[in-house]
């Protein structure tokens, strides 16, 4: 753990730094003799800025993949119910006409901070693939879930496009975008994954009907029902 710590942070700091340099360098030649370069001098500087934010994207996204795995629970009973409510508020997806389609579910114990975010990443993926559907296709995302001995399972399907088949035993790798929303570090479904299985649950995903249903688990609240 302690060689872990300092190798994320020699990739988080030591090697951010001159990436900061270079972005706030191709920032500032573009903006001082911007108008007076060749286009293949344009297209060269934005080939820069684009792979210079990557990178730093990149650099970002595994430094909270470290944190997901490492970091303390804070457990306490969660109101699942409520977590899908307030993000899919958050993302305001009602605002671009996706439906959100769930019911009362069981508490379960977990880090609410943690659970956000593999709620917010879940519902962000499927903002992203209904965002291609054509204008007569329906937008909504409904949330179900399945007691499975101690643990829950939230099965999250959207009614945007779903993975290909070969795309399927690549989905929680790092870096790895696909075709349903090729943009972005790649690293959203690994972070997910990393959050679950922090919590002792399981995560999965299935094509049903070519659309995505994303299943995680986390553990049933011991905590008496009302």
């Amino acid at each position: 753990m302690e060689n872990m710590r300092k190798i994320m942070s020699v990739f988080t700091h030591d090697l951010r730094s001159p990436l900061l340099n270079i972005q706030a360098l191709v920032q500032e030649l573009d903006l001082s003799v911007g108008k007076g370069m060749s286009d293949d001098t344009v297209e060269t500087l934005e080939m820069l800025k684009e792979s210079a934010n990557r990178m730093d994207d990149m650099i970002l996204a595994t430094n909270e993949i470290y944190h997901c795995m490492f970091d303390e629970l804070e457990v306490e009973p969660v109101d699942m119910h409520d977590m899908f409510l307030r993000c899919f508020a958050s993302l305001k997806l009602a605002e671009e006409a996706i439906a959100l389609d769930c019911s009362a579910m069981p508490m379960v114990d977990a880090d609410p901070l943690m659970v956000q975010r593999i709620v917010l990443e879940l519902l962000s993926n499927a903002k992203k693939a209904i965002a291609t559907n054509k204008a007569d296709r329906p937008r909504n995302i409904r949330i179900s879930t399945i007691v499975e001995n101690d643990m829950i399972w939230f099965c999250v399907e959207d009614s945007g496009r779903g993975f290909d088949e070969h795309e399927m035993g690549r989905v929680f790798e790092p870096f790895f975008s696909g075709q349903r929303f090729a943009y972005g570090a790649g690293m959203g479904l690994t972070r997910a994954k990393a959050l679950v299985e922090h919590h002792g649950g399981q995560i999965s995903i299935e094509s049903v009907a070519g659309h995505a249903l994303v299943g995680f688990s986390l553990p049933k609240s011991k905590k008496p029902t009302q």
